[in-house]
């Protein structure tokens, strides 16, 4: 049996590297990887290429893979990938779509609960005050009953809402399409869904569709005592009217995975006390992974 040659575009667990050259002849692109010199070697021979939502795969990549068939996506996410193009050229691209929702979901609740409960101060006046528990604190707030909006109600934003109903918020959604099958409360546009919540949490795909769809308008629409989270993609947040918001208090504070803008936008947030930000792992579990991976291996050969 020939071995198919695989093109490995993003990080992938160590299982997989483990057992993926008993059927498979793969080729990995990683940080220290001439990419150019990798695809003059061996770029004819690959017929299928797994990658991840963060990483481009546009004409002039696809040009350097003629025989590519496949594009496996391990992420929801496929707006850096030139699908019209993969189209034209016969390839399949498929996507992780609910492989890693519960854990994007977990990592929701973790930012509200951070942002809410003002855990990134305290513990810093912890850490300045010798582990002291008389040190200053700063009040804080619950999520429990409160109002949550979530902007995309597909994989993960209904694995947001399953959470939601432990703290007993009421939920409320946007999509493109009013759900059939759910009874939380559906909003017309995302200012209509900002103005009735008290967390707004960012679920929807990325690409020009949603770019800077929660805007300085949205925000206005949340209010001071609004928080934003943001898991999707940080194009759909306007960077600069977010930091703006912030710095007059016109919302209370903001949850980040994601961040759009370059560095000069993003900066300011770095010195906002009321900002929690993690560097885009809501999804990076090692069950996620592990899902991911499997689903890869599966597609491939139901492919």
């Amino acid at each position: 049996m020939i071995k198919p040659h695989i093109l490995v575009n993003c990080p992938v667990s160590s299982l997989n590297k483990d057992i993926w050259p008993e059927r498979f002849i793969p080729h990995y692109v990683d940080p220290e990887t001439d990419r150019s010199a990798l695809l003059s070697d061996v770029g004819e021979l690959i017929t299928a290429m797994i990658t991840d939502g963060p990483r481009s795969i546009d004409k002039d990549y696809l040009d350097a893979l003629p025989s590519l068939r496949l594009i496996i996506c391990l992420g929801v996410g496929i707006d850096k990938i030139d699908i019209d193009e993969a189209g034209r050229r016969g390839i399949a691209v498929t996507n992780g779509s609910g492989t890693n929702a519960p854990s994007v979901a977990d990592h929701v609740f973790a930012l509200m609960l951070a942002v809410a409960r003002q855990i990134l101060t305290n513990d810093q006046s912890m850490r300045q005050h010798g582990a002291d528990e008389e040190c200053p604190k700063v009040s804080s707030g619950t999520i429990y009953a409160k109002k949550l909006g979530i902007l995309g109600l597909g994989a993960i934003g209904m694995e947001v809402a399953k959470r939601a109903q432990a703290f007993d918020m009421r939920v409320f959604y946007h999509n493109r399409n009013q759900r059939g099958d759910v009874d939380h409360i559906y909003c017309g546009s995302a200012m209509e869904l900002a103005d009735e919540v008290d967390f707004l949490c960012v679920s929807c795909p990325g690409g020009a569709e949603t770019h800077h769809l929660v805007n300085t308008g949205v925000l206005s629409a949340l209010g001071p005592d609004g928080v934003l989270i943001n898991v999707a993609r940080g194009s759909i947040v306007d960077t600069k009217a977010l930091v703006d918001a912030l710095r007059n208090g016109e919302i209370r504070g903001a949850g980040l995975d994601v961040i759009g803008g370059n560095d000069a936008t993003r900066h300011p947030l770095c010195k906002m006390a009321n900002v929690v930000m993690t560097p885009h792992l809501a999804g990076n579990t090692t069950e996620a992974w592990d899902l991911k991976n499997d689903l890869a291996d599966r597609v491939y050969w139901h492919s």
